[in-house]
């Protein structure tokens, strides 16, 4: 079985869609499921062989719009898995979800980063990163101007981490998310 939680999100002209996997969710498909074929007698005494396989909950997923069938289907996704699946097309006016009661399953931990609140990143990343925040505090006045789209300048990097060095290692990662910067 699946031991971690993800979240994996799809952001497109046409719309968002955001994939969830809380491992400990009630609506983990993950089974094993016996592999039939061919066997001899000696085979079928010792060697049952048995795939994990995912199985969606139905109603999670019966209603995702065409665009973004391929992103649940299609890897990473598949090999994660989903126990909760959120949408929104530029046609809706708000989150939508498939035909499925929603457990309490741990999705609303996990999604609790898209609030927009810069005080539960920090809050989130001194939880998670708690070995590196034991000798510095991230400074909430510099998580406010990252949140609210300041242009990182090599003056803010080396304020959110001193230890910076390679900055040519940096400007992909800020581009591959389109956050502007002058590196």
């Amino acid at each position: 079985m699946r031991q971690k939680n993800f979240v994996k999100c799809e952001m497109g002209k046409e719309g968002t869609c955001i994939n969830g996997f809380a491992h400990e969710s009630e609506l983990n498909g993950w089974r094993k499921k016996l592999i039939e074929t061919e066997k001899n007698f000696a085979e079928k005494l010792f060697c049952s062989k048995k795939e994990l396989i995912q199985e969606i909950t139905n109603g999670m997923v019966g209603e995702l719009p065409k665009m973004f069938q391929e992103f649940i289907c299609g890897e990473p996704v598949k090999s994660i898995g989903t126990t909760f699946c959120v949408w929104q097309t530029n046609s809706d006016s708000q989150w939508r979800t498939g035909k499925v009661e929603l457990p309490k399953d741990g999705s609303a931990d996990l999604l609790q980063l898209l609030d927009g609140k810069s005080l539960t990143y920090k809050e989130w990343a001194e939880n998670y990163y708690e070995e590196e925040f034991m000798e510095k505090e991230l400074k909430f006045k510099l998580v406010e101007k990252v949140f609210n789209g300041t242009f990182i300048s090599r003056e803010i990097a080396i304020e959110i981490n001193s230890e910076l060095e390679d900055f040519e290692q940096l400007k992909p990662e800020l581009n591959e998310i389109g956050y502007e910067h002058q590196l």
